[in-house]
């Protein structure tokens, strides 16, 4: 019965790890680049949508709005900084990210401070049963929202014209650009698909465990979940924000106080921490080790 509750609960956390891994790849896949603001973006998200829920806008309103925002957001930062580095080293690039990630946390503590703020209520109160397990709207909301788009999101890749012209951008920039295919804007669009993904993700992150800075984590969780799916494949992220919640979930849940009740009997040490947060890079060098391309990567050769 422990066991269910835990699935489910890492099940839904890990859907939001998906919606926000989601982003990486798509920007990865059109220029190479990882972007760690990423998180920055799902932070700022979710505040942007307290703020639209305080203005008094409904809750659906507040989320669409956030997340257009959070778009205009992505392409803003491709359009007036990024686009300036496309001669620069992809290493560059990345440093650029993490100094937007940086400044987007800077900006956040100025205007709402530090502390944790308690996130208006955006689905109804309350819990089902189901098997004996309660199962709170909250979590099943979160899982139902995320699951949903990230399906969408991966349908409308593969099977609209938008999509095809990104997987062509992705695949091959100088085929794309012959073809008449401007991949600049291409690029752009990835930006702002990818922040409007993160800003759902950090508002849906604050419905479940309150809104703080450290919603601006979640990037640094999500980068072993595009690394065990592999960095080139949505359906990999997908699949591997599933595993790396519920992972996250029997860790918090099961392993640790196991582990802790062993070392009580045996030593002084009382407690082993949040064991669930070193998991996920415990995973991702595992991965590295063994399939260093992920789940559903391709083995590629290139010539140096």
């Amino acid at each position: 019965m422990i066991a269910l509750q835990l699935a489910i609960s890492g099940i839904a956390t890990g859907s939001v790890y998906a919606l926000i891994a989601l982003g990486i790849v798509l920007i990865y896949k059109c220029s190479g680049v990882v972007n760690f603001a990423q998180g920055a973006y799902a932070m700022l998200g979710a505040y942007v949508t307290y703020a639209l829920l305080k203005l008094g806008l409904p809750a659906l309103l507040a989320v669409l709005f956030g997340m257009a925002l959070m778009a205009l957001a992505g392409m803003a930062t491709e359009r007036l900084i990024l686009r300036r580095m496309l001669k620069a080293q992809i290493v560059s690039v990345m440093m650029v990210t993490l100094g937007l990630l940086i400044f987007f946390r800077a900006f956040c503590l100025a205007i709402w401070g530090p502390d944790q703020i308690a996130f208006p209520q955006v689905f109804p109160s309350g819990s089902i049963d189901f098997a004996g397990i309660f199962i709170t709207y909250n979590y099943l909301a979160a899982f139902a929202l995320a699951t949903t788009l990230s399906v969408a999101f991966l349908l409308f890749y593969r099977h609209t014209s938008i999509g095809l012209m990104q997987r062509c951008a992705a695949d091959n920039p100088r085929a794309a650009l012959a073809i008449g295919i401007h991949v600049s804007n291409q690029v752009s669009i990835a930006w702002a698909a990818s922040a409007a993904l993160a800003g759902l993700g950090g508002a849906l992150l604050a419905t479940l465990g309150g809104l703080s800075l450290n919603i601006s984590d979640i990037g640094l969780i999500a980068f072993p979940v595009i690394v065990v799916g592999g960095l080139e494949s949505l359906a990999g992220a997908l699949i591997a924000g599933f595993l790396l919640g519920m992972l996250e979930a029997f860790t918090e849940g099961m392993l640790s106080p196991a582990i802790e009740e062993f070392l009580r009997g045996f030593t002084t040490i009382q407690s082993v921490g949040a064991l669930q947060q070193v998991i996920p890079y415990g995973l991702l060098v595992l991965m590295l080790l063994v399939r260093p391309q992920g789940i559903f990567g391709r083995a590629g050769t290139e010539r140096v």
